[in-house]
């Protein structure tokens, strides 16, 4: 993917919260943006770190330990292994960065983003 992409743009066109897009590419890593709001299940990911930043909005992290809530233009990485449970108010729009072919539940049937043409 080597053409410019405006976040605001790609993310008025998707309906489905919780549907990440791959909006761009970094060396063995996606860019995956999202409009989400609601609880999305709790899960992990055993061989990965998750990194969150908020576009938009507002999103909770559910830990074992604690909730980390993030504002517009904060930044958190669960470690790997860590259980998490996202929650968002309605209107946040968030970018992961993962390693090609996470999914987003963690699991080997999960959905691993729809990639832009």
């Amino acid at each position: 993917m080597s053409e410019k992409r405006n976040l605001t743009s790609v993310l008025d066109a998707v309906s489905d919260l919780w549907s990440p897009h791959i909006v761009g590419e970094v060396n063995d890593y996606d860019v995956k943006a999202a409009n989400v709001a609601g609880e999305y299940p709790e899960h992990a990911h055993d061989d990965t770190d998750e990194l969150f930043i908020v576009l938009a909005g507002r999103l909770h992290l559910d830990l074992p330990d604690r909730t980390v809530t993030l504002d517009p233009m904060d930044v958190y990485t669960v470690p790997r292994g860590v259980r998490h449970r996202p929650r968002a108010e309605p209107g946040t729009r968030i970018l992961n960065i993962e390693p090609r072919g996470t999914t987003q539940d963690g699991t080997s049937q999960g959905a691993v983003g729809k990639r832009l043409e």
